[in-house]
């Protein structure tokens, strides 16, 4: 156990070297990660035209979801932590690891720490110059920000993606190829995580049947619980909900991990 808390502040520190090698990359990514932004924009400004309100949303409102929804996804969303996993499985990299007292799902979690950390450094600036120029064209309501909820959430929507990632990416001991996989469980979180719409925007029925779901605590509870829309016991629910999720993929990862490794084959690497 001593050995193996050692040996985190290197597994993080050698993560983050290697992650800050693609900075470019993560800078030209968050630079275009503001189109849909804009996108949002336009579009939003079209159907507010003939009204107020739609939902409980003001415009100003809704595009500070969609603003606050960036530091979402730069905080909590994976990179390319999935493929980096099916790789070590496939070819045989994963015998060094398991010769080491370091249990893989914690040394990959330090990776994924390690990567959000690269990214957030290398995004920051295009990030807060698309919050200013947006905030020149129309007023955001960041007074009524809330970390003090939007910080639990946000930590549980990082600890969630990162577990439903590993479950994924573990099949890769009975499948050569998991990009089909990937992208499905990618285009349910699209549409049921809160990326096209608020989902409280959804028919009530539509939306209970929603927020049961892992997919609505990756991404719209967090923008939610930070732009300050939910109440204190729906606050609390979705906490729990988050953090359910979270631990039963956890469980299941672990029990994916102890079935692949009876199929695995030590070669290569």
């Amino acid at each position: 156990m001593i050995s193996t808390l050692r040996s985190l502040p290197t597994v993080f520190s050698i993560g983050l070297q290697r992650q800050l090698a693609y900075r470019w990359n993560y800078l030209l990514r968050a630079l275009f990660s503001a189109m849909p932004l804009l996108v949002s924009w336009i579009f939003w400004q079209s159907a507010f035209r003939d009204r107020g309100t739609i939902g409980d949303y003001t415009l100003p409102g809704l595009l500070t979801y969609y603003a606050i929804l960036l530091i979402v996804e730069a905080v909590s969303s994976p990179a390319d932590d999935d493929f980096q996993i099916s790789r070590e499985i496939r070819e045989g990299m994963l015998n060094p690891i398991l010769l080491r007292p370091l249990p893989y799902g914690l040394y990959r979690f330090f990776l994924f720490l390690a990567g959000r950390c690269a990214y957030l450094t290398a995004a920051i600036v295009p990030v807060v110059l698309c919050f200013f120029l947006l905030s020149r064209a129309i007023p955001l309501e960041w007074e009524n920000l809330d970390p003090w909820r939007g910080l639990p959430a946000l930590l549980g929507s990082a600890l969630l993606q990162f577990s439903l990632t590993l479950c994924l990416s573990l099949t890769s001991f009975w499948f050569l190829d998991i990009s089909a996989l990937v992208f499905l469980v990618y285009s349910f979180e699209f549409l049921a995580g809160g990326h096209v719409f608020p989902l409280d925007l959804l028919p009530a029925t539509v939306f209970a049947v929603v927020r049961l779901l892992p997919f609505a605590y990756e991404y719209w509870f967090p923008t939610a619980a930070l732009c300050g829309t939910l109440s204190h016991p729906a606050w609390v629910a979705g906490l729990c909900l988050q953090f359910g999720w979270a631990l039963a993929f956890l469980v299941l990862a672990h029990l994916i991990w102890r079935a692949g490794l009876r199929k695995y084959t030590a070669a290569g690497g």
